[in-house]
């Protein structure tokens, strides 16, 4: 009779399987904060709507509040990635282009991004995180500005100030309108038009 295996799986399809069962968890917790806020979602209803146990929830994350760190560091991180500006086209297409991304991400993840400027008023770690993620935009932004300044095609401007002003230029205007709704107007903006009037802000207010 031959002989039944007992050998675990390769290394790196446990690897696979057990970051695969975390991002079953994430999204489902996504769909819960973004569904009852960060006060209402509740670990077992995370666990329901991802299909797993409580006991493989807590081997991935200690309580809610770690759970809601962990999403916001992969939501924030695909905006990063995504908006990255391309090496082609003038300077105001790849802000456009850089722009859009990010817009089109934060809007795909809208409802939970308004849960998370809500908890970062009250909660130093989610603020901390918040502001480590923020930086990364900031900082990229600088970069690119301190090269430019250097190639003399910008203005005379401070890039550490200037690449501040920028990013949260653009978070908060994402906050303020795909987050909470708010336009003067009701429905008067259009998403494209929202993209070119803060990108030709943008590069007016950098380039020569």
């Amino acid at each position: 009779m031959a002989k039944t295996s007992t050998a675990k799986p390769p290394r790196s399809s446990r690897k696979t399987m057990a970051e695969e069962t975390e991002s079953v968890i994430l999204r489902a917790a996504e769909e819960v904060f973004s569904s009852k806020g960060f006060f209402g979602a509740t670990v077992a209803e995370i666990v329901e709507k991802a299909g797993v146990g409580r006991g493989t929830f807590y081997l991935y994350f200690k309580n809610r509040e770690e759970v809601f760190s962990a999403l916001l560091s992969r939501v924030v991180g695909e905006m990063f990635i995504l908006s990255a500006s391309h090496d082609t086209g003038t300077p105001q297409e790849r802000i456009e282009s850089a722009n859009r991304a990010y817009l089109e991400t934060f809007r795909r993840h809208r409802e939970f991004m308004r849960s998370v400027i809500q908890v970062a008023t009250f909660d130093n770690n989610v603020a901390l995180t918040l502001s480590g993620l923020r930086n990364k935009f900031v900082e990229r932004v600088r970069n690119h500005l301190e090269r430019s300044k250097g190639k003399g095609t910008v203005h005379d401007i401070d890039p550490a100030i200037t690449s501040f002003l920028l990013v949260i230029m653009v978070e908060f205007t994402a906050y303020s309108w795909l987050s909470f709704g708010w336009e003067p107007n009701k429905d008067e903006f259009d998403f494209e038009k929202v993209v070119k009037e803060a990108s030709s802000l943008w590069s007016r207010a950098v380039y020569n």
